[in-house]
């Protein structure tokens, strides 16, 4: 099975973009829900474990890591949407008065919001990421730590929704999708856990 997570919460005391900006770590909170996590996915034969380079997916994936004696594969298809790089660094309360033609365009219709690199690719390249993982580990667990953008379009794109639905689609830090064997769909990952072992 392949899962993707989506990496714990960041320390972010500025309010501001970081999109792919160096140096936002985990919070405090965000490392020891990572760490509950993981202790939860211990009974678990887990394969791999495969990242975004950023840190905050490279830590939660290192937490995710430690029981299992395993070292984070990188992975930059697992890399944030970088619709987002766009306003990295700009407090989220300015976004508005900066760009408001773009940010009404990713609120009607984030699918085709940016097309130097669509929603649609985002996820297409998580899907792909998952389908080689897949064939890299056919008998074991693997899990890939992502960002919200990229997983949930990933989310519906292999489950055969809509992107029109992105707005609607609610991924929580360390949210998880099982991407392979389909369906596609969220799961609860330590409840998952808890019934395999």
């Amino acid at each position: 099975m392949v899962v993707g997570v989506r990496h714990a919460a960041v320390w972010n005391p500025e309010g501001v973009v970081y999109a792919r900006l160096p140096g936002f770590h985990l919070s405090e909170s965000g490392r020891a829900e990572a760490q509950q996590l993981s202790r939860d996915l211990s009974p678990v034969g887990v394969a791999s474990i495969q990242a975004s380079p950023l840190e905050r997916a490279v830590e939660t994936a290192r937490i995710l890591a430690e029981p299992h004696g395993l070292d984070v594969v990188f992975d930059e298809r697992l890399l944030e949407w970088s619709f987002w790089s766009h306003w990295e660094g700009l407090p989220w309360t300015r976004i508005r008065e900066r760009d408001p033609e773009l940010l009404e365009g990713y609120a009607s219709d984030p699918a085709s919001a940016w097309p130097q690199d669509p929603l649609e690719a985002a996820g297409a390249r998580v899907l792909a990421w998952a389908a080689d993982a897949e064939r890299a580990f056919p008998e074991g667990q693997v899990l890939g730590v992502t960002h919200e953008a990229p997983l949930v379009a990933a989310y519906l794109l292999g489950s055969g929704r809509s992107l029109a639905t992105y707005h609607a689609t609610n991924l929580p830090h360390l949210g998880t999708v099982r991407l392979r064997p389909g369906p596609v769909e969220i799961v609860d990952l330590p409840e998952w856990a808890a019934r395999s072992c």
